[in-house]
């Protein structure tokens, strides 16, 4: 597994550098933007927690597997990689056409193409039949579907009898800055967690059909069983690579080149990140050698219940 990882970011790392560094107005938390850019650069910094968490899935022998949501195809070109021992089935759907060529694009540099298919369409309505998956895996998808239950009741509808579906949500957001750094009024990060939350409330969540339980009742509550979650840890200490900063600039940049972002900050704050973000400001964040990466995934599992 680890010798697989280590070939698919080479690989990425080429369509990485083909596409540019961070030219595209993406977002690291993927909720707006969606460019394949942004998205190949995520797969990029998440590579050894994806890996974590499919040598946890513990994929049965010969799965079929569905990603609902498979962005720049990162996660499927690893859940390629462990299906291939056992002969298992990779099918890749997402509503876009651009990511699809993406993961296809990706994945054909992997040497287990073959065993992944590609559809086009939305957790909304998925275009398979009941219990069709072994696995079903959705990262960052379900949140923009306008009735959540609705859409992991229909995730829940093509795993197959004791299989899983697997949610990847909820946010325990990305820090990397001191607490004090000298420019304005300690915790901006924490400020930044609050602005985050009202700008998703109002821009991504505004009109859809709100859910006031965590992501396990959901799980529940679509009839799942043997519910649990597990959290992994994403952290790096400087120097970072080019994909860390890159996601760490993005990151800073939103709050004031989104100006939907920025009315969710006060004016203190917005000038603080315009010169961290400011690479000829003394204050810009990457002259600094005490930062340290640090973000928690968290999976949610359930599994559907034998008839």
């Amino acid at each position: 597994m680890a010798r697989s990882c280590s070939r698919w970011v080479a690989n990425a790392m080429v369509g990485l550098h083909r596409h540019g560094h961070e030219h595209g107005h993406d977002d690291s938390d993927q909720e707006s933007g969606f460019g394949v850019e942004s998205l190949r650069n995520n797969d990029l910094l998440y590579a050894d927690v994806y890996r974590q968490v499919i040598d946890w899935l513990a994929l049965p022998f010969g799965a079929s597997v569905l990603e609902a949501g498979s962005g720049a195809g990162g996660f499927t070109s690893l859940l390629a990689d462990a299906v291939a021992l056992g002969g298992g089935k990779v099918t890749a759907l997402d509503e876009s056409r651009e990511m699809l060529d993406s993961t296809r694009d990706l994945v054909q540099q992997g040497g287990h193409g073959e065993l992944v298919s590609y559809q086009q369409g939305d957790i909304g309505s998925l275009p398979f039949e009941s219990g069709l998956f072994d696995l079903a895996w959705a990262s960052r998808a379900v949140h923009h579907v306008p009735d959540q239950l609705a859409g992991v009741k229909e995730l829940a509808r093509v795993v197959a009898p004791g299989g899983r579906l697997v949610l990847r949500e909820g946010i325990i957001g990305t820090r990397f800055l001191p607490d004090d750094i000298g420019l304005g009024a300690p915790g901006l990060e924490d400020r930044l967690n609050v602005g985050w939350h009202r700008w998703f409330t109002s821009n991504v969540r505004a009109g859809n059909v709100r859910y006031p339980f965590g992501w396990t009742q959901m799980l529940v509550e679509a009839g799942l069983s043997d519910v649990t979650a597990k959290t992994f840890m994403l952290e790096a200490l400087s120097p970072f690579t080019d994909f860390q900063i890159a996601y760490m600039g993005r990151h800073l940049r939103r709050w004031v080149e989104d100006d939907k972002r920025k009315a969710m900050l006060d004016a203190d704050d917005v000038s603080v990140l315009t010169a961290l973000t400011d690479p000829a400001s003394d204050a810009y964040v990457f002259k600094r050698s005490d930062l340290y990466l640090q973000e928690m995934v968290t999976v949610y599992v359930g599994t559907a219940r034998q008839q």
